[in-house]
């Protein structure tokens, strides 16, 4: 039987130890064995440990952190906005072709919305406006709150899966909006757009949800060109 090399050996483990995880039940901030018990355990140098880690963090499984090491992380699918945000940068793929995909995956969101929503989701969503009105919001806030409406629709879903592949998107967009001064000029504009997003919602109307999310993105992805002209359409 040929060796196996510290790449495949380690990503063995990590596949054995994502497994054990799943069907342990594990909750987020259980901790996994320490290196010496894993090493142990597999018969594997400290090196593979440390790459089987590097592996599952990179999947968005576990965090690693000094003196607790490996705990189980919620799913946020955080690792895949680093990796949308470094393929832009490499410009493997055009920030036209994410919003593209941004407009077909949230209009399909807001018509299961506006289909699933319960009353908390409402509520949620309304407060959600109401912050978005407040005038004491400075940028960082003000984008947290504006990308969090959007969370609030993949939620009101009851699917999580919508949760999983649009949290990415938000990430990025977040990554764009965060460095940029004019963003706070398009907020009373975004308010407007979402609090007609939700009154489409309030009233089961599926495709008056998705008309109002179509026009919004529509006019997202001009000023999202606008902001990223602000620093020569440099990322970040």
């Amino acid at each position: 039987m040929p060796l196996l090399s510290n790449e495949r050996l380690s990503k063995t483990v990590a596949d054995d130890l994502q497994r054990k995880i799943i069907s342990n039940k594990l909750e987020v901030g259980d901790q996994l064995p320490t290196e010496p018990k894993l090493m142990e355990e597999y018969g594997v140098s400290r090196t593979v440990i440390r790459e089987a880690a590097a592996c599952l963090v990179s999947r968005g499984v576990v965090d690693v952190r000094p003196r607790r090491g490996m705990t189980v992380r919620p799913p946020d699918g955080k690792g895949l906005a680093e990796s949308l945000i470094a393929q832009l940068q490499m410009s493997k793929v055009s920030l036209p072709q994410l919003l593209q995909v941004r407009t077909v995956l949230e209009t399909a969101i807001v018509k299961l919305a506006a289909e699933q929503r319960s009353a908390q989701d409402l509520e949620r969503l309304r407060h959600n406006l109401k912050l978005m009105k407040a005038e004491d919001l400075d940028r960082h806030q003000a984008i947290k709150v504006d990308l969090e409406f959007h969370d609030l629709l993949a939620a009101a879903t009851h699917n999580p899966f919508f949760n999983l592949v649009s949290r990415p998107i938000t990430e990025l967009l977040y990554s764009i909006y965060i460095n940029k001064s004019g963003y706070m000029s398009f907020r009373s504009l975004t308010s407007s757009e979402h609090t007609s997003i939700v009154h489409a919602i309030e009233g089961k109307d599926s495709e008056g949800a998705a008309a109002s999310m179509q026009k919004h993105l529509d006019r997202v992805g001009t000023t999202v060109e606008e902001l990223l002209a602000e620093n020569d359409g440099e990322i970040g």
